[in-house]
């Protein structure tokens, strides 16, 4: 009696047959062994340097605050000398502003004295900003030995760019001289 033999045979392609179609979680399959597993090390050699990197950021905030910390005692001991920069700087400014409103007044003292006359004395300045700031009114009162000196002398304000709008305001006679007002607007 022979015994017989039963043999099974498995067909196993191990070539990929080409120009087949394969099912789709075959193709993903073969592509996460491929191409898929250099996309996946290096994802995780970022994701590692980025962590890596945050501890040395982490590290270097916080030994700058460390040297925020120091400097704080040594930026508050300067408070009170930065209060008075401030303040003589918002002077300095105010100052630059009132000169810039203003006529020079040595010059126009200087001016006023160049064009008096050698017998007439002025008595009494009075200087006197407008509103606006725009104009400074002047009021010269003074006394002159007679007319034509007091003529000579408004005469010489009125041709004075520095002066405008000069005119004699009030005049009065006394028994040796003529007491007298004049009014002018100076611009700065």
């Amino acid at each position: 009696m022979a015994q017989k033999q039963h043999h099974l045979t498995f067909d196993i392609d191990l070539l990929h047959p080409v120009g087949g179609q394969s099912k789709i979680y075959v193709q993903i399959f073969r592509w996460l062994l491929g191409t898929g597993r250099f996309i996946v090390v290096f994802v995780e050699i970022i994701v590692i340097g980025a962590f890596i990197s945050r501890f040395k950021l982490d590290s270097d905030l916080v030994n700058l605050q460390d040297q925020i910390k120091e400097q704080v005692p040594y930026i508050q001991s300067l408070k009170k000398d930065e209060s008075l920069i401030r303040q003589t700087q918002f002077q300095i400014s105010s100052i630059k502003q009132i000169k810039a409103k203003n006529p020079d007044w040595s010059k126009l003292i200087t001016k006023l004295a160049s064009l008096t006359p050698l017998n007439t004395r002025l008595s009494n300045i009075n200087l006197d900003s407008t509103q606006d700031a725009s104009k400074t009114l002047i009021s010269i009162a003074g006394e002159a030995s007679s007319n034509i000196e007091l003529a000579a002398f408004l005469k010489a304000i009125q041709d004075q760019s520095t002066f405008q709008d000069a005119q004699l305001t009030n005049i009065s006679y006394d028994k040796r001289s003529v007491i007298f007002t004049i009014t002018a607007t100076i611009k700065p």
